[in-house]
């Protein structure tokens, strides 16, 4: 390969990052602007209710909002059980302003149930004062009451009802926005880390041109010039992966799916009804774990199996953990047809955030042939990692969320599961999948450094050992 084409494959790089931080600005949309609120004002249980809101009966509510944009007010209402009559207004103002006014239909308030108002345009509200009042046009035992809450108030609340203080809150929720900065400087991220990328390309294309080693280009000289190879072993592994198998390449759909089955009829009657979607939510996880095992498990033996052909012939070895996980990425693109089915049959709507899981699936396969990497690394030395290893990928998943929610984890350890890179590699799939929205921008970091930061560690210590490999096969 001479220099003109590696140079072309650079500037293909550079071209191939631009377009993608591109389209991936496009599909975060609003998620790199905003951030659900660490200041959201949640419902408090009732243990009262304040009078009869009838024509001229008015209840006030004050509290000062910490959000910067308000998008959701709920208020708990009661109508003693009874129909009903006449129309219920709801205002918000800043102090003499009024930003917002609802009206509704009493007979359509839920019985001591939430009542959302129905704003539109997410209300500015950070640092201020914001005054609630409700009123009604209704006759006496034909209007509601407000169920309310005597203690624990939230901080710089206050509520009036016709003339009069009462003490204790409404049982209402407040939930909206902040504003983070991530939008604004999101272009010039991309430009200094452009500018980063093609320098330490030209600084690769230059040591290339000189004739020294340079880790870059030989890697891409490698996969060109052992591509037969590579082509090779992927068809091996799937000839005696299915060998003998009637159903094939099918095993490849029918296995996650019998899984998830099996899995869902153990585990449905505790999570079920705690988990929005359960069998997309269960399926997904069976698919990313699934497929970080049988990664790993490949590449664990992927030298060692290979000692005859290592031995006799100068091969790049890490060409073989390589092949093995482009043999187990095929396997988890055809997984993720019977995904698409259940989420077909559960009728979850497709959004253009959910093309933003494949971004945590590009970072699940690069953390997976990192770690692959190092396991096959200690395989040559120490044989007894293949069951050491058996253990901890068991424990490893059952530490995984993957048929639990991970909001049945104290509070207290909840840090450990944030130190697992597939829980957050599968909680932030599953967000784009299931949910329809982008997570926050700090999640894409973190999977960024979980996985790059493994596949390094993993490539540095497969590479400073390869030498020796032939010594130990």
């Amino acid at each position: 390969m001479n220099k003109e084409t590696i140079k072309k494959i650079y500037i293909l790089f550079i071209a191939a990052f631009m377009f993608l931080a591109t389209v991936f600005y496009y599909l975060v949309g609003d998620q790199l602007r905003f951030k659900s609120s660490s200041n959201n004002v949640e419902i408090m249980d009732a243990d009262s209710v304040t009078s009869e809101i009838i024509k001229g009966v008015e209840v006030k509510q004050s509290f000062v909002s910490n959000i910067d944009r308000i998008d959701t007010i709920a208020i708990v209402f009661t109508k003693f059980y009874r129909e009903g009559k006449g129309t219920l207004s709801v205002d918000i103002s800043d102090g003499d302003s009024l930003i917002y006014s609802e009206n509704f239909n009493i007979k359509e308030v839920p019985e001591q149930h939430r009542l959302f108002l129905n704003i539109k345009n997410p209300i500015e509200a950070k640092g201020k004062t914001l005054t609630m009042t409700i009123s009604s046009d209704a006759k006496k035992d034909e209007g509601v009451a407000v169920m309310l809450r005597r203690s624990g108030a939230p901080e710089g609340s206050m509520l009036i009802m016709g003339d009069r203080g009462l003490r204790g809150t409404l049982c209402f929720s407040v939930s909206g926005l902040d504003y983070i900065s991530v939008n604004t400087y999101y272009w010039y991220g991309v430009i200094v880390l452009a500018l980063l990328l093609a320098l330490l390309l030209y600084r690769s294309y230059k040591k290339y041109s000189k004739g020294e080693v340079d880790y870059i280009a030989s890697a891409i000289l490698a996969v060109s010039q052992y591509a037969f190879l590579i082509k090779q072993l992927v068809s091996r592994d799937f000839k005696s992966k299915y060998k003998r198998s009637m159903l094939g390449v099918f095993w490849s759909f029918l296995n996650p799916l019998l899984t998830m089955i099996v899995q869902f009829l153990v585990f449905s009657t505790f999570f079920k009804a705690d988990t929005q979607n359960y069998p997309v939510y269960l399926l997904s996880g069976v698919i990313c774990f699934g497929f970080f095992k049988e990664t790993t498990d490949m590449c664990l033996i992927s030298i060692s199996s290979n000692a005859n052909l290592i031995n006799k012939v100068y091969i790049p070895k890490y060409i073989f953990p390589f092949a093995k996980t482009i043999s187990s990425t095929i396997n988890l693109g055809m997984s993720l047809i019977p995904l698409l089915l259940v989420c077909i049959i559960m009728s979850i709507g497709f959004h253009r955030s959910t093309l933003l899981m494949f971004y945590f699936l590009a970072c699940l396969i690069v953390f997976s042939l990192g770690f692959g990497m190092l396991l096959a690394t200690l395989m040559v030395f120490f044989r007894d990692i293949q069951f050491l290893w058996s253990v901890v990928v068991q424990i490893w998943q059952y530490a995984t969320p993957i048929f639990y929610p991970a909001s049945i984890v104290p509070e207290k350890y909840q840090f450990i599961l944030k130190l697992n890179p597939l829980y957050h590699f599968i909680g932030n799939l599953r967000k784009c999948l299931i949910d329809g929205v982008s997570p926050e921008p700090i999640s894409y970091v973190y999977c960024f450094v979980f996985a790059l930061g493994m596949f390094m560690f993993g490539s540095y210590v497969f590479k400073k050992s390869q030498d020796k490999f032939t010594l130990f096969l």
